[in-house]
């Protein structure tokens, strides 16, 4: 008989309890919640995002997450239904969009509805550009770097030539090279070596 005091104030308190904990629970739920909605960074330039005519929602969903403009496909999913659902917007295709990867979802999915950036055109009938971001980004959001950065290990001739593939570059001609008895070689950032000399100067087309 005398454990019934104590076993009827532990009752008495379990529904405290179980409100406490439904508190804990619902702010922890809306914090994740914020969280998957938020930019993914706090600083970062301003990138032309195109998305290509044949683009599908999932291919821009995994394009924005993959370089880190968006944490979450499925919230990107969700905002751009809610922004856009009950007007009947939708994405336009083969156009450019300026965002930024300090965008919050929200931000990015009124971007994608409203708003076309009316600066650089892709004109895809002479080949569209390598990739949908300008400038160029890495698999998880960072720079690219530029080709100046990408081949600054070029340091003489030797180096010139090694460099030359994919991004340009080219050697002067057997014949050029015959008649002047100088070989030259451009590197694929627009610098120009002599064989047998130090140095380089810019490259001037002719």
């Amino acid at each position: 008989m005398r454990k019934l005091p104590i076993a009827a104030g532990l009752k008495g308190r379990f529904p405290l309890v179980q409100i406490i904990l439904g508190l804990i629970l619902i702010i922890t739920l809306v914090i994740l919640i914020q969280s998957v909605f938020s930019a993914p960074r706090k600083s970062g330039p301003k990138i032309l995002y195109r998305i290509p005519e044949p683009a599908t929602s999932m291919a821009i969903t995994g394009d924005l997450k993959y370089y880190d403009f968006i944490k979450s496909e499925n919230a990107l999913k969700f905002a751009l239904l809610v922004k856009g659902g009950v007007s009947g917007r939708e994405v336009k295709k083969g156009v450019t969009y300026e965002i930024a990867q300090t965008m919050s979802v929200w931000q990015i999915a009124d971007t994608l509805l409203n708003k076309v950036y009316t600066g650089e055109s892709y004109d895809c009938d002479r080949g569209c550009p390598e990739g949908n971001f300008n400038p160029g980004l890495l698999p998880g959001g960072d720079l690219a770097p530029t080709i100046s950065q990408k081949y600054e290990w070029v340091k003489t001739y030797e180096d010139c030539v090694k460099s030359i593939g994919h991004d340009g570059g080219q050697l002067s001609s057997e014949q050029n090279t015959k008649r002047t008895g100088i070989r030259k070689c451009v590197s694929p950032d627009g610098r120009e070596f002599t064989q047998g000399k130090d140095g380089w100067t810019n490259f001037v087309g002719g």
